[in-house]
This record gives structure tokens, C-alpha cells and sequence, in this order.
């Protein structure tokens, strides 16, 4: 298997990386500016505190000026870089609209990108993991994603990530929707690292695959059908069920320009539902649209009480703009109101949310290849 490891950085990464330490033992790694939300990480899992203690306020700006202070302590430190020397793929996990980690995650994903190398002298696979609010939380929350997105999109180069979208989940309590996005975050790290591709004489998805999988330019996501009954299959078939998941699952919406640049499939069925499915998979082409390069691995279950899984990577897909657009939409509704209440259509006040948040600007990406952590600082605003 792939050796990962994950950097869970505010509230919501340091409890996905908690929560991948328990379920899979992999290596993880906590940051956070608040001392208060250290006390839910467990004992054991390297943690490190940048900033004044008492987090950010969702404010994206101080926690990038936090990280800037401590940037050359953290790469520095033995914890830290013991974590990063064997990691083939590291993931750094934040929300996307808060302050602490929707601030310093896009930032620390460029810098270790850059700083560490594999043994080898290759790069390693650093994929950016953010998770979306739903669209009813608050004026700054929708502010800060955007920001997030803008800086996903334009400062980072070439980034590799992952969405998760809390708006899927927006019927649930908070604390189930929260449970069940980070269940999805390390279920996905579980497929990505290699946990269901056992050993087989079919179509087989190897080490060096996954890695040409992961390490495409764009977004990721996975569909996963877990313990598939062959009573499910009675009116439907395996690919319908694809697609449903791909639908309803906790990843941000694909858009529709069907464009995706390499899928992986994995499945591991019964000799009898095996022999149903069409690894192709054409009907799934034609919802997702057709990859440049496709890779299978086929696992036929020696006994029939194994579990029926099916996974289905999909790396290289395009922007959010169907959702930027929802959360652009649900800023000028915020703002509509604002203006409705102080009763002035003209201009808002001072101390006005959006006065607030119209300094931050952001800058294009320049060329450099060099480590110049200053200038990954510059392209940030910070």
C-alpha cells in the first residue's frame, strides 16, 4: 500500500486526522491556533499550536499572518519532518470556511509541495482536502470559501484536491453531518492507499498506478459502493448504482462539462455479480464523461460471505463553478439584506461585514521554482 499520511489543520482536519489515526493507523499530524480545540484531539497524535492560543475568529488573514511566524519552526521541527521523510502522499484536510485552517491549509499545501522530496529526489503527491459549508451558514463562512476557492484556483499551481460539500448534508444535524463527511474523508484515504486492491490475476491497479491516478492536475472524487447484495441488483445494475452514489454522495457536485482525465476502478465482487459488470464501465462514461486514461482492478471474491465493494476514482476534474456560483448568489442575498436593515440601498457602514472583508484582495501566481517561502507568502496576501 501507498504510504500516506494526513495534516489536519483547524478544528475540522485535526478531528479527520484523529478519526484516520483510529480507523486506518496512518500517520497524522495536528495544527491548530486554539488551545481549546487541542483538548479533543487524542494523546499520541503530534500537534503543533501556531498563533496567540485563542484561534483565529474565522479570520482567514491573521491565521496566514500566524503561520508565516512559525512557517520555518514548523518545516524545522523533528516531529514534523519525521512525519513528512516516508510519505509517498500527504493530505492536508481543512474547512473551507473558517479561519485557522480555510487560511493556512492552501499555503501549507505549496510550501511542503516544495520543501520535501522523496528519498529519490521525486516529488511527493500533496493533495489539498477542503470541506464546504452549507449554504445557510453565515455572511463570513460564504466569504471565506470563496476566498479558499479563489486561492485553490488561481495562486496555487497546478493543485491536486478534494471537496466535500456540508450542502449535501444540509438535513442533518450538525453533528451528524459532521460525523459522516469525515467518515467519507478517510473511507476515500482508505481506497486511495491501496486498502482494497489486494492481489490478483486480473486487471490490476499497482502502486506506481494509483500514484499516476492521484498525481493528475484538478479535482478528485470517488464513488464507493460498499457490501453490494445481489438482491440490490434486481431492477438496477452496478453502474446504475455508480452513478446514483456519484449523485448523492458527500463529494462537491460534478459539474456537467463531462470532463474527468484518468478514472480507477476497483472492484471486488463475487464470482457471480463479477461476471454482470462491464469494467468500461460506458454508462458511467456517459454521465462523467470519457477519460484520457482509464485503470481497472479486478478482485473476484474467493468466498462468498466477502463483502461486494466497488470504488471508482475520478482525478482531474474541473472547478466548482456550479457552486461557486450558488455561493456567490447566497453572498448578494446576505448583502441585499444588510442593506435592507440599515435602511440605506446607497452604501453600508464602516463597520460593515462586507467592509470588513473588501481588503482582501488576492494576487496572481508568478513563476518560480525555487522554495521561496516569502514569495509563497506574497502570492497569499500575507
Amino acid at each position: 500500500m501507498l504510504e500516506v499520511g494526513l495534516i489536519g489543520i483547524g478544528n475540522a482536519g485535526n478531528q479527520v486526522a484523529s478519526l484516520a489515526k483510529e480507523k486506518l493507523g496512518i500517520d497524522v499530524y495536528a495544527i491548530n491556533s486554539s488551545e481549546k480545540d487541542f483538548e479533543t484531539v487524542p494523546n499520541g497524535i503530534p500537534k503543533k499550536l501556531i498563533g496567540d492560543k485563542k484561534g483565529a475568529g474565522k479570520n482567514r488573514l491573521e491565521a496566514k499572518s500566524f503561520l508565516k511566524s512559525k512557517i520555518m519552526e514548523l518545516i524545522s521541527d523533528e516531529d514534523f519532518q519525521g512525519f513528512m521523510k516516508s510519505k509517498e502522499v500527504v493530505y492536508v484536510c481543512s474547512s473551507t470556511g473558517g479561519g485557522t485552517g480555510s487560511g493556512m491549509a492552501p499555503i501549507l499545501s505549496s510550501i511542503i509541495s516544495q520543501s520535501f522530496k522523496n528519498e529519490d529526489g521525486s516529488d511527493k503527491i500533496v493533495i489539498l482536502i477542503g470541506i464546504l459549508p452549507t449554504l445557510l451558514e453565515a455572511y463570513s463562512t460564504q466569504v471565506n470559501t470563496l476566498e479558499y476557492l479563489t486561492e485553490v484556483y488561481k495562486t496555487l499551481d497546478d493543485p491536486t484536491y478534494m471537496l466535500y460539500d456540508n450542502e449535501k448534508l444540509s438535513k442533518k444535524s450538525t453533528c451528524d453531518m459532521m460525523k459522516e463527511i469525515n467518515l467519507s474523508i478517510v473511507n476515500d484515504i482508505a481506497v486511495m492507499m491501496g486498502q482494497y486492491t489486494p492481489t490478483t490475476p486480473y486487471a490490476s491497479i499497482d502502486e506506481k498506478d494509483m500514484k499516476v491516478i492521484l498525481n493528475t492536475q484538478g479535482r478528485i472524487a470517488i464513488a464507493s459502493l460498499i457490501d453490494i447484495k445481489e438482491k440490490d441488483l434486481d431492477t438496477v445494475d452496478v453502474e446504475d448504482l455508480i452513478i446514483n452514489e456519484i449523485k448523492v454522495n458527500t463529494h462537491c457536485e460534478l459539474q456537467r462539462d463531462k470532463t474527468v482525465h484518468r478514472t480507477g476502478i476497483i472492484t471486488n465482487l463475487s464470482e457471480s455479480i463479477n461476471s454482470t459488470v462491464n469494467t468500461h464501465i460506458p454508462k458511467v462514461q456517459e454521465f462523467i464523461g470519457s477519460p484520457v486514461e482509464e485503470f481497472e482492478h479486478i478482485y473476484v471474491n474467493p468466498e462468498r460471505k466477502l463483502p461486494n465493494n466497488v470504488f471508482l476514482i475520478m482525478s482531474g476534474l474541473t472547478r466548482v463553478n456550479d457552486r461557486i456560483h450558488k455561493i456567490n448568489d447566497r453572498i448578494e442575498e446576505i448583502e441585499e439584506r444588510q442593506k435592507q436593515i440599515n435602511d440605506d440601498d446607497d452604501a453600508l457602514s464602516d463597520n460593515d461585514i462586507t467592509e470588513l472583508n473588501s481588503k482582501r484582495n488576492y494576487r496572481k501566481s508568478s513563476d518560480n521554482n525555487d522554495v521561496n517561502l516569502q514569495d509563497i507568502f506574497s502570492k497569499f496576501n500575507a
